[in-house]
């Protein structure tokens, strides 16, 4: 064979196998942007947080929906079964990890294009709305164009989840006819986020593991304009559009049940009321809208100020969910512009008179003091001041081990309970 027929054939070959992969990751399409899963393979397909930016998008397009939920983690326990059950309607779930009102964007336009939509739960989430979303988007998934696929169907990524569903499929085809396994129901599809959230610890001492740090310091009051230029930013380009390009559509927008902490921080740096009136002022330009409906649940007492629903400041666990949908239901936790202001004194005088209840390294305060005292008291070897340092981490961890309590090194209320009684 001549160099030219060489040449010739390596292209032809190169071109077919280029060919047959696109055409196979069209057919399996593992992040369903031409159609929804194959029925037969529909089990095996994969929807990690990985390429969650892949596979939403996908799942707006080719899932059909009268109503979608978009919102971040903080949405995963507001189930979608729930509401449809509640309204009558197909409702679909496009929330994501670490969502932001900018890719809410996206996701609304795909299923709009697509879908007659009756209702749109949107997650007005207040401690994120000045932030957009800083990941990775495929644009190309994003837009009209066609020629821009070829990113999607020659993928690596895409490749490699195709050759995974193929390769399962094939393999459970395969099986001997006695394998106790061939009759095995598939569970039921978990997304990785709501696996992830699912096998979470929901206790104070989950929150307390977690970053969350007190503090008493006094906030630079430019932090606050900026956060309300980029929230109000965020309201006009992602929200106000939607809702008056769609006055058909109902809006139910949910403020999440997140944890007291995020309003006791606002307290602790003294802009407590510069925040909620501006959190106010948004709600208020939504509610001017016909089609718009706001339903609150941060301010929940005996929810959002008991941490055991927490696996840290803002992450609620399952009930939350049930919470917010039967909320949603009754109504009984709408926001009028009548009711505005009395709702948000009640969520100030909540955070002004919430105690946390645990101590941790980083504190600082009287209650550290308090505590130093009480374990000098029994003998043990650490400074009287009101700093909750690395040696003041390690002296509660020996006493949480002499008193055969979970070594933690963190001065839960029961360890903080046990001190009190043995140092009287």
């Amino acid at each position: 064979m001549n160099k030219k027929r060489w040449v010739a054939f390596v292209l032809g070959a190169t071109s077919v196998c280029l060919l047959a992969l696109m055409m196979l990751n069209i057919i399996v399409d593992p992040f369903m942007q031409y159609h929804s899963p194959l029925s037969g393979m529909k089990p095996y397909y994969k929807y990690t947080q990985e390429y969650a930016m892949y596979w939403l998008i996908g799942r707006a397009k080719n899932t059909p929906a009268e109503a979608v939920i978009v919102g971040s983690s903080l949405s995963n326990f507001i189930s979608s079964d729930k509401l449809g059950e509640q309204s009558g309607l197909r409702v679909i779930s496009l929330s994501k990890s670490a969502g932001r009102p900018n890719i809410y964007s996206l996701f609304l336009r795909e299923s709009l294009e697509r879908n007659q939509l009756q209702t749109i739960y949107y997650e007005l989430n207040f401690p994120h709305l000045h932030m957009e979303y800083e990941g990775d988007i495929p644009l190309y998934l994003y837009n009209s164009n066609p020629i821009d696929d070829v990113k999607y169907v020659l993928n690596k990524d895409v490749s490699k989840m195709t050759a995974y569903i193929l390769a399962s499929w094939l393999g459970d085809q395969i099986k001997p006819e006695n394998d106790t396994r061939q009759n095995k129901t598939p569970a039921k599809t978990v997304f990785e986020v709501d696996r992830s959230q699912s096998t979470s610890i929901y206790s104070t001492l989950a929150v307390a593991r977690s970053l969350y740090v007190r503090h008493g310091k006094v906030a630079d009051k430019s932090s606050v304009i900026d956060y309300q230029t980029k929230a109000n930013k965020n309201i006009e380009q992602n929200v106000i559009p939607f809702l008056e390009e769609n006055p058909e559509i109902k809006f139910v927008f949910i403020v999440p049940c997140i944890s007291i902490l995020n309003t006791y921080d606002l307290v602790c740096e003294g802009t407590v009321d510069d925040y909620l009136a501006i959190h106010k002022d948004i709600m208020l330009s939504i509610l001017k809208y016909d089609n718009a409906e706001i339903h609150m649940f941060s301010d929940l007492e005996g929810f959002v100020t008991n941490l055991d629903n927490y696996k840290d400041r803002v992450h609620y666990a399952p009930p939350g969910g049930d919470l917010i949908c039967d909320g949603i239901k009754t109504g009984a936790y709408k926001v009028t512009p009548e009711n505005i202001d009395e709702r948000l004194r009640h969520l100030k005088s909540m955070a002004e008179s919430f105690e946390i209840p645990f101590l941790k390294e980083g504190f600082t305060g009287d209650d550290v003091l308090e505590m130093k005292r009480q374990l000098i008291a029994l003998g043990y070897n650490c400074r009287a001041n009101k700093v909750y340092d690395g040696q003041t981490r390690d002296v509660v961890a020996e006493f949480q081990a002499d008193q055969m309590l979970e070594v933690t090194g963190i001065a839960t209320a029961e360890t903080r309970a046990l001190l009190r009684e043995l140092s009287r």
